[in-house]
């Protein structure tokens, strides 16, 4: 059961869409941008279950952390209750920091994954940050925030449906930095040549992140966490999640 004061619908209530909403932080040392190989857990240090709370707990859409429950994985995962907005994860692997969290969703509402994205930029100005945030309530409205040590920012935001999509700063740029070859965009079939529109700006994040990626693998542990979202933060995700 969802403890909170905030939320206007029962915690049973069915939402009326699918997504997922992540973070992830990579702090150096780097390793050099190569394809992932398929041994996820030879990439990645153990997970560390306090530095995870520690992380959740100083995260700013959450007011408090209620409840430790047990260890889940980086696998795929949509929340589909109120309760389940209130369900964080965080995983913690030596320099790579992620967090998956319904509050960063936005729908074109307001910029939630771009505010903590540059938020973790300015506490963590040495690290590697890409934030990601898909929701279809209807129709799908997809944003992704790419922050490099540095100052090289990457914003992008928009609805798939329409064809639709705003993008804010240079993607070249952002490879080029990286040392991020065409051929490698090529061999995803991410196009920066083209209408910007129809790059696959997720998938392009998770590019950027190779090797680091941890999003999708469920040898991956992390935790999971029951919070207390900020007052602001669930009216947030009631728009987003709950339109009415």
């Amino acid at each position: 059961m969802t403890d909170t004061n905030f939320w206007r619908f029962p915690p049973g209530r069915t939402l009326e869409g699918y997504g997922e909403c992540a973070i992830t932080v990579v702090l150096p040392p780097f390793r050099p941008h190569r394809p992932s190989s398929p041994d996820v857990t030879a990439r990645f240090a153990a997970h560390d279950p306090a530095r995870a709370r520690a992380f959740a707990g100083s995260f700013p859409t959450i007011e408090a952390v209620l409840e430790e429950l047990p260890l889940t994985d980086a696998g795929p995962e949509s929340p589909r209750t109120v309760a389940d907005l209130d369900l964080v994860r965080v995983g913690c692997w030596g320099n790579v920091v992620a967090i998956a969290d319904c509050a960063l969703a936005g729908r074109g509402h307001h910029d939630s994954l771009l505010e903590q994205t540059d938020a973790l930029a300015e506490r963590f100005p040495e690290a590697r940050i890409v934030g990601s945030a898909s929701v279809d309530c209807g129709e799908n409205h997809t944003e992704t925030s790419v922050h490099l040590p540095g100052g090289l920012r990457l914003h992008s935001e928009g609805w798939t449906s329409a064809d639709q999509c705003h993008v804010d700063g240079d993607p070249h740029a952002i490879v080029r930095a990286l040392g991020i070859g065409s051929d490698v965009l090529a061999a995803e079939w991410i196009d920066l040549d083209g209408d910007l529109a129809s790059v696959p700006w997720e998938h392009f994040g998770h590019v950027l992140l190779a090797p680091y990626s941890p999003w999708g693998h469920e040898a991956l542990a992390m935790s999971r966490f029951r919070v207390r979202h900020t007052e602001d933060a669930t009216i947030r995700m009631e728009e987003v999640w709950l339109p009415e």
